[in-house]
């Protein structure tokens, strides 16, 4: 943590004589601190406390000017020392370190009141303890102690305002639900048929006051409303006294929110229990007078009747608004992303045959979404420090190019730096309970690592049909994520499609892969000298064992020797070639002191390898024990000759990306902070973030699909990442960013591990830039079931392709402008990638008895029917994306939809395609098609999306750019609201 010493110091002598708690203690310091052993190693050091800064210097007449040390007393606990031997003891430790304080009193009293000042120290007992008191208030008031608007209040009330379920994914145990529907409602003094919206609240003695509990969405025009929005109870939230109450309203303005109450009515859930059809119907009561019937039906499986009113505490806690799915439905979510703020909405809608479809949506932000930015970001900072630190040892250069390499080192210094201010702000964010980042909060460059808006979202459907028995139990995922894109850094010269120099763009204008690059190549050849080194040690080590060992042959000794052989030749095939040798001499024309003798990769290896024949001929001659020494010197000449090799051979490479670094110098690219680098970063860690829980929710969902399972371990994992951007303004930038992005994770791999222990579920990342290996941990009953091959720790590739398509009224202009060759070479090379995909599909798993299966026929026919609108001019085509939707979905890809900021055209594109899927593979009416739309996006997770980033549920639209809008892209009326921000 930074924090300014003189401040630091100043504070600690103000607070001298008036501090919370002051005096002496024994303590331990340095390397001791770890763990205790005797009395003799602690020290007395005169300690004061201020809030949760605890400060010690070496005695009480020190001038605090010399504080030896700070403690910052959060996340911590403290526990007395029950040791006999350290009298008056106590111990400080901190949450996931394995250091502890180890502290010893003078008296037992003294003791005691230090271990009470340290656990009060702390910024959480003091929120915690408000809560307490703040729901003591309100047992005895019944109204809330701070006033609206107060800082604090949205800190939790004890026994009062929910809690974020503590398991893993998702929250407790649904069991069971409310559907509820009005008859005979009569309308408000306006004289006019209800907009009907509904407000559940409960009450659960010995509680005196009413908690919001859910509320359902608004019926228009009807006085006989029946709602899709079930209030759903989880297992503790309810008890057979819990009080519940309907408060009716009639929402005459819903763009504006403004209602008026009809009425309400009231029951005990006890009442509604003992029912004999679990069902009630209630008065709608409003001055004394009737002004409707409410009707309450409770549904619940079998499985779950009995157990369903278990007695609740009295402290009972209650779930307001934020609905979580069952653990039993939506699957083993232990070795899922785990959830947060998670919202589920319920509806019905009905097939041909009659039947209704039972429609769950889900979602949920990611909790650990900071996670790999700050892993990334410490990538970042070792690599650059590396490159740095590489660049250093290029010494004794012509000026000109010693004027470059203080340039560029600058910028690497620069760049280190920028990175280290930028993890340390993300671990603080995190630390302080950031889990999600808001679209508003897009340009913010302290969160410019993490993707915006991320949100798993996931339908489940349910029919009571026995021929769709099978389907019933799947569930259909998308990852939504914002354009992965450096929104901070602006878009004045595009993005890096555009940023990048003129050697990495291809003649088809699109972004060529950093493979082909020169300092790419050079990248892999110095990974390799890197092996080769550690290689030689092992084998030469292990050369010497045996000879010591004094109880072997010389044809014992001959495997290591092949071994060191093999490796120096292994060196020499990786470095004997074009680009190696043309480093060496453009190093030596760089010189300002060049050798005398020019030497080329040839040459170098050339003396290891007569180091290596007189090192076997010795060894052939070998006398036990005798000749250790001279085996020792042998061997010592080997590793030197290899080790000088490597050192001329790696500055030749550093030379080679020094050039690529002047490069971009010389046209303009900077190479430190706002360089091309530093916003392809950015770019890379938001994709990478919104990829690895896209393969996690997918993968790990499915792990009991043995075919998908085969299907990811021998042709690896598709994703599709679906774009909604136009190719107009800076939206033109963002999709540059996005190319590029989809390039650099397709280097990705991944692999399945064994999990440590039950709580281990985030994922690893090792590896450098753009070549990362994420191990994705599970469960043992999980892990044991996989196929041989990926036990045995085999990677998955990944194969990720983006299909666009704008849909906005700057796509309108673009297509006027014919602006919109970007879309087409990216949609064209996608599909190509596909289609690739796909056809190894075919190959591995299309084929039957000897026959075509019919998934294969139908891989077929859509990649035909893509080809064709992929190819045609047509504007605003989403035929392309609906189509690709669906093959991704044929094949098990992995899906995620982004638009500028995942919120109002993700939103149109999630709620389509669910009811796409509810058409095709559902056999749902199409009657009820634009139904479905409009409920699913009034009244769905999707809305709330939006209020979770906004503050308020409306779509960012004005008429005009509805009106631009597809059909089956445009919100309902009501749903949008012109300047709203985004």
């Amino acid at each position: 943590m930074r924090f300014n010493h003189r401040e630091l110091v100043q504070y600690a002598a103000s607070k001298a004589g008036s501090a919370d708690k002051e005096g002496c203690l024994w303590m331990k310091e340095g390397a001791k601190k770890k763990e205790k052993k005797y009395v003799g190693d602690y020290v007395q050091r005169w300690c004061l406390l201020a809030g949760n800064l605890f400060f010690y210097c070496k005695d009480e007449e020190a001038n605090w000017e010399n504080v030896i040390g700070l403690v910052i007393l959060e996340r911590c606990q403290v526990e007395t020392d029950s040791d006999a031997v350290i009298k008056y003891g106590f111990r400080l430790f901190f949450d996931d370190d394995p250091d502890s304080y180890w502290f010893m009193a003078n008296t037992g009293r003294d003791s005691d009141e230090w271990i009470r000042s340290f656990s009060c120290a702390s910024y959480e007992y003091l929120r915690t303890s408000l809560g307490e008191l703040r729901g003591q208030l309100m047992q005895i008031t019944g109204k809330d102690p701070l006033i609206e608007g107060h800082p604090f209040g949205d800190f939790p009330v004890k026994n009062t305002l929910a809690i974020t379920a503590s398991a893993p994914g998702l929250g407790g145990e649904a069991l069971f639900e409310l559907t509820l529907a009005c008859s005979s409602l009569v309308g408000s003094s306006r004289d006019s048929v209800p907009s009907t919206l509904i407000v559940t609240s409960c009450m659960t003695p010995p509680q005196m006051y009413w908690i919001r509990y859910a509320q359902t969405e608004v019926v228009e025009s009807n006085c006989d409303p029946r709602f899709f929005t079930t209030v759903v109870f989880y297992k503790g939230t309810a008890s057979m006294a819990t009080n519940l109450k309907f408060e009716v309203f009639d929402v005459y303005d819903k763009v504006d929110s403004k209602m008026v109450p009809m009425g309400q009515a009231q029951c005990k859930l006890m009442d509604l229990v003992r029912t004999i059809n679990q069902s009630l119907r209630l008065e709608i009561v409003f001055n004394g007078s009737t002004c409707g019937f409410l009707h309450i039906k409770l549904c619940t499986s079998d499985a779950k009747q009995d157990d369903m009113f278990a007695a609740a505490p009295i402290d009972t806690e209650l779930q307001p608004e934020v609905e979580t799915s069952s653990r039993k439905s939506l699957g083993n979510f232990l070795c899922r992303p785990p959830l947060d703020n998670i919202v589920m909405r319920k509806f019905e809608f009905p097939t041909k045959l009659g039947a209704m479809l039972d429609v769950t949506e889900v979602m949920g932000e990611i909790r650990t979404s900071f996670s790999i930015p700050i892993i990334l970001l410490e990538r970042y900072i070792a690599e650059e420090t590396t490159r740095a630190v590489d660049f250093e040892s290029l010494t004794d250069l012509k000026d000109d190019w010693e004027i470059a390499r203080q340039d560029i080192l600058k910028e690497h210094w620069d760049l280190t730096k920028l990175y280290r201010d930028s993890q340390w702000k993300l671990t603080e964010a995190m630390d302080n309970g950031m889990s999600f980042k808001k679209s508003t909060s897009k340009a913010e460059v302290e969160l410019d690592f993490v993707p915006v808006n991320l949100h798993v979202q996931e339908m489940r459907v349910a029919l009571q049909d026995p021929t769709f028995k099978d389907r019933a139990a799947l569930a259909y995922v998308v990852v939504t994520a914002g354009c992965p894109t450096a929104y901070g850094k602006k878009y004045r010269q595009g993005g890096l499609a555009r940023m990048q120099p003129t050697s990495a763009v291809s003649s088809a204008g699109i972004y060529r892969p950093s493979t082909d690059s020169k300092a790419s190549r050079a990248q892999g050849v110095l990974g390799h000298m890197d092996v080769a080194q550690r290689a030689i040690r092992q084998h030469t080590t292990r050369l010497l064992e045996v000879a010591r060992a004094g109880t072997c042959n010389p044809g014992e000794m001959q495997l290591p020797i092949r071994s060191v052989a093999d490796t120096v030749h292994q060196l020499s095939s990786h470095c004997n070639v074009t680009l190696v040798n043309d480093a060496l001499k453009n190093l030596h024309e760089a010189m300002a002191n060049p050798p005398d003798v020019y030497m080329d990769a040839n040459a170098y290896c050339q003396k290891i390898k007569e180091h290596v024949l007189s090192l076997e001929a010795l060894v052939d001659n070998i006398v036990y024990k005798n000749a250790v020494g001279n085996l020792q010197g042998s061997v010592d000449n080997v590793l030197e000759a290899f080790d000088a090799t490597v050192v001329s051979l790696k500055k030749a490479l550093y030379f080679v990306l020094l050039r690529e670094s002047r490069q971009f110098l010389q046209e303009k690219v900077p190479l430190g902070p706002n360089s091309y680098t530093h916003r392809r970063d950015i770019v890379f860690s938001q994709a990478m973030t919104s990829v690895v829980y896209c393969f996690m929710e997918k993968v790990l969902h499915c792990l009991d699909n043995q075919l998908f399972v085969k299907q990811i371990s021998s042709i690896g994992f598709l994703i599709y990442w679906e774009s909604l951007l136009s190719t107009q303004g800076d939206e033109i930038g963002m999709l540059e960013d996005f190319i590029v992005a989809i390039h650099d994770v397709n280097t990705l791999q991944f692999k399945l591990v064994l999990a440590e222990d039950s709580n281990d579920s985030r994922p690893r990342i090792t590896g450098t830039r753009y070549k990362f290996l994420v191990e994705v941990p599970l469960q043992e009953t999980l892990y044991r079931i996989l196929p041989i091959p990926l036990q045995n720790g085999k990677v998955i590739s990944i194969t990720a392709v983006m299909f666009t398509q704008g849909i906005n009224e700057q796509q309108s202009y673009a297509d006027i402008l014919g602006n919109n060759t970007l879309q087409d070479l990216i949609n064209n090379k996608s599909f190509q990638q596909m289609r690739s995909y796909c056809l190894r599909y075919t190959e591995n798993f299309g084929i039957s008895n000897s026959k075509q299966t019919e998934k294969a026929r139908k891989i077929g026919e859509l990649l035909e029917h893509l080809r064709v609108q992929v190819s045609i001019r047509k504007a605003k085509n989403t035929d392309i994306l609906t189509l690709s939707q669906e093959l991704s979905r044929v094949v098990d890809a992995g899906r995620i939809t982004s638009c500028k900021s995942a919120k109002d055209r993700t939103a149109m594109s999630v709620t389509l395609e669910q009811a796409h899927i509810l058409l095709r593979e559902y056999n749902m009416d199409p009657e009820c098609f634009q139904k479905v739309l409009d409920d699913t996006r009034s009244h769905g997770t999707r809305i709330r999306n939006t209020e979770k980033n906004i503050g308020i549920p409306q779509y960012a639209f004005n008429s005009i750019q509805v009106l631009a809008l597809p059909k089956n892209y445009r919100p309902p009326e009501g749903t949008y609201k012109k300047a709203v921000p985004t």
